[in-house]
């Protein structure tokens, strides 16, 4: 099996699709106040792949980002609205 088949049949196994990004975070530890700047590689809907800029992290932690966007839509009382994020995630298959 090549190097390549071996990469796609890695990812086929997972439950998610995962999206390529690079968005800053940051993790709060849950017994802590002290917070931890990290970089988000990749994010799924069940995960996500996270670079520290230092550790170690605890077991449980939150995380923590923003993404800038504007409204694209709204219903008539503003009360649900469609948002565009202004810098979209980079999807790479």
């Amino acid at each position: 099996m090549s190097r390549f088949q071996t990469v796609f049949a890695a990812r086929e196994r997972r439950g998610a699709l995962r999206y390529d990004v690079r968005v800053s975070a940051i993790i709060v530890p849950n017994e802590s106040t002290t917070s931890l700047p990290c970089m988000i590689r990749d994010i799924s809907q069940t995960g996500a792949m996270i670079d520290l800029e230092s550790g170690p992290v605890p077991s449980e932690f939150a995380l923590v980002f923003s993404r800038q966007c504007y409204v694209v839509r709204r219903n008539k009382d503003g009360t649900k609205i469609g948002v565009e994020f202004q810098i979209p995630w980079s999807i790479h298959p």
